[in-house]
C-alpha cells in the first residue's frame, strides 16, 4: 500500500511502501505522491522496496497523512448511485455530476474530523475513489483502465445545512461551503495497486457510525462507471498522475434521516481489500 506520512521530528511529507507492519521510506527516490505514480503507472508490487533502499519505520511509528500531494486535483460525483439520489429527493442525472475540493479539506487516518462552527449539520459519505497514473485527456471509456493507478477509500463528508441556496427561483447547491470545508474529508488509509484490484466495480463498501452499520452497498451500483467518468472528465479537464476521482456514495446517508455527526462520533468506512478509514469526530 502506498501511503504519505510523517515521522517523528520532522513536518515534511513522506512517501512509502507500507508491507506488513513495516513502512518503507521512499521519499529519496519518489519525493511526492506524484513521482512515484508516473514511475508506476500500472500499479506496482513490494519489490519497489528493494529498488529505492530507504529507512524502514515500525507502522506504529509514524503518522499517516491522506495520500494525495498538496495541490493535487480532488473530483467528485454526486448521486451516483440511484438510491442514494432517490433518499436525496434527486432525479438520477443523465450525465455526471462533478465538483472539486482542495486539499486543504482533506485528512488522514489518524486525524480528527473536524466540525465547523458554520455548521450543524454535517454527514457521512463513504466513497470509492480511484487513483490517476497516467496523464488522462480525452480518454475514451474503453481506453480509461490504463489511466488508473491504484484506489482508495474517502469520506466526503458534506455540510447538508450549507448545501443549497435560493438564486431567485432557482435552488443551486453551494458546493464550495457544503463540501470543501477544512480538514473535514478523511482519505486513506493509502493507495492499492490496481494489480491487487483490477476492477472497482466488483467491491463492497460499508460505513459505520459508533459501531452501528448505515452504509452497506456494492460499487457495481454505480449509475456511471469510473470507466464513464473518466472518459467524461478528461474530455475536459487534464487528469495527472496523482489526482483522485471519488466515485460517489450509495445509499444510507445520515443527514436526510437527520443523523448528523457529532463530537465524539466515529465514522469506520471499510472497502474490501482497499482498508479500513476510521476517524473520531471532533468540533473545531
Amino acid at each position: 500500500m502506498l501511503i504519505r506520512f510523517t515521522i517523528e521530528g520532522s513536518p515534511l511529507p513522506r512517501v512509502g511502501l507500507r508491507v506488513g507492519e513495516r513502512i518503507h521510506d521512499l521519499t529519496g527516490r519518489y519525493p511526492t505522491i506524484q513521482s512515484f505514480l508516473a514511475a508506476h503507472p500500472d500499479g506496482w508490487d513490494d519489490s519497489v522496496v528493494g529498488a529505492t533502499g530507504g529507512a524502514a519505520h515500525p507502522a506504529g511509528a509514524v503518522h499517516l497523512l491522506p495520500p494525495a500531494d498538496d495541490g493535487a486535483s480532488i473530483y467528485l460525483v454526486g448521486a451516483n448511485y440511484k438510491k442514494h439520489a432517490e433518499e436525496a429527493g434527486l432525479d438520477v442525472p443523465q450525465t455526471p455530476v462533478i465538483f472539486m475540493k482542495p486539499t486543504t479539506a482533506l485528512v488522514g487516518p489518524d486525524d480528527p474530523i473536524r466540525l465547523p462552527p458554520i455548521s450543524s449539520e454535517m454527514d457521512y459519505e463513504g466513497e470509492l475513489a480511484v487513483v490517476i497514473g497516467r496523464t488522462a485527456r480525452r480518454v475514451s471509456k474503453a481506453d480509461a483502465p490504463r489511466h488508473i493507478a491504484g484506489m482508495t477509500v474517502v469520506n466526503d463528508v458534506t455540510a447538508r445545512d450549507l448545501q443549497w441556496v435560493n438564486l431567485g427561483k432557482h435552488r443551486i447547491v453551494d458546493w464550495l461551503s457544503s463540501k470543501a470545508l477544512d480538514s473535514s474529508t478523511p482519505m486513506g488509509p493509502g493507495i492499492v495497486s490496481r494489480t491487487n484490484l483490477p476492477d472497482p466495480h466488483r467491491l463492497h463498501l460499508t460505513t459505520d457510525l459508533n459501531g452501528e452499520r448505515m452504509q452497506d452497498g456494492e460499487t457495481s451500483l454505480m449509475v456511471f462507471s469510473v470507466w464513464d467518468l473518466i472518459e467524461f472528465l478528461s474530455a475536459r479537464v487534464t487528469l495527472r498522475p496523482g489526482d483522485v476521482l471519488s466515485t460517489g456514495t450509495p445509499v444510507g446517508v445520515g443527514g436526510f434521516r437527520k443523523i448528523f455527526l457529532k463530537q465524539g462520533d466515529v465514522v469506520r468506512v471499510e472497502i474490501a481489500g482497499i482498508g479500513v478509514l476510521e476517524n473520531q469526530v471532533v468540533q473545531d
